[in-house]
Parts: C-alpha cells; sequence; structure tokens
C-alpha cells in the first residue's frame, strides 16, 4: 500500500510537536551546560546512571534506557570517559558503567538547574488542564500502553 501525504493540517501537527519538544529541550539543555558545562547528552547519561542503575549500570542496559543505538552511545561514553564523568569496567562479561565522583558532583550541580529551567520553559508557562492534556496524550502514544 503505497503512503499518502500528510494533509497540510497534519503537517502544521507534525511540525508543532517536533518544534516543542525540540524548542524545550534545547532551552533546558542550554541552561544546564552554560550553568555546569555538560552537554544534554552528557547531562543523559548521567541523569540516568543515578535514577535506573544507582550510579553504575551495564552498558547494554544504559542503551536501552536511553533508546539509542549500542554506537551511539559508546561514542559518548568515551567522550564522558575522556572527561572523567564516568568510569567503564567489565564484570562477568558485560562492560558497567559507573559514575566517577566528578561526574557525580556535575550531576548534583546540573539537577536544580534542570529542574528550575522546565518549570520555566515548560510547567510553569502551562494551565493544569493543559498540563494534564499532555499527560494523557503522552499515554494515548506510548508503546507501552
Amino acid at each position: 500500500m503505497a503512503a499518502k501525504s500528510l494533509t497540510p493540517q497534519e503537517l502544521r501537527i507534525w511540525g508543532a510537536f517536533q518544534d516543542m519538544g525540540e524548542d524545550i529541550r534545547g532551552r533546558v539543555g542550554r541552561d544546564i551546560s552554560e550553568a555546569t558545562g555538560l552537554s544534554g547528552p552528557e547531562f543523559g547519561v548521567l541523569s540516568r546512571l543515578v535514577g535506573f542503575g544507582n550510579g553504575e549500570m551495564r552498558q547494554q542496559e544504559l542503551a536501552r534506557v536511553m533508546k539509542w543505538e549500542k554506537s551511539r552511545l559508546s561514542h559518548q561514553l568515551t567522550r564522558m570517559e575522556d572527561r572523567r564523568l564516568i568510569k567503564r569496567e567489565t564484570a562477568d562479561g558485560a562492560v558497567v558503567i559507573g559514575l566517577t565522583k566528578l561526574g557525580h558532583q556535575k550531576l548534583t550541580e546540573a539537577l536544580p538547574v534542570r529542574a528550575e529551567s522546565v518549570k520555566r520553559h515548560f510547567l510553569l508557562r502551562l494551565t493544569q488542564d493543559q498540563i494534564d492534556t499532555i499527560m494523557l496524550v503522552s499515554s494515548l502514544l506510548s508503546d507501552s500502553s
């Protein structure tokens, strides 16, 4: 079956959805970077190591949680290892990624920046009804539903 083109209205809806996420993520990422020197991907890795793995995770599990391909994650981890934000070790035949002291320090600096930035650029600009609608739409579009 040949795919039909999107209508002009469907294109506007899709574009608005993409632009909204990219714009807000970009603003929050810039705030974090300016305050701590962490890039968005670095913050994502560090926060997931703490949030999902108590400071360390198997590399394969981290790739799954981040929804990244193994090669992308591997390149990112190499850069982060060079900056001494994470360490890689082998345990039971698997590569385990752990937070370093510097990585923990940078994440600790970044978390309140993220909180303030998310509130300023996103949450405080919406009504509770709008937030509820976003949560409903997110649930409807989720792979797990």
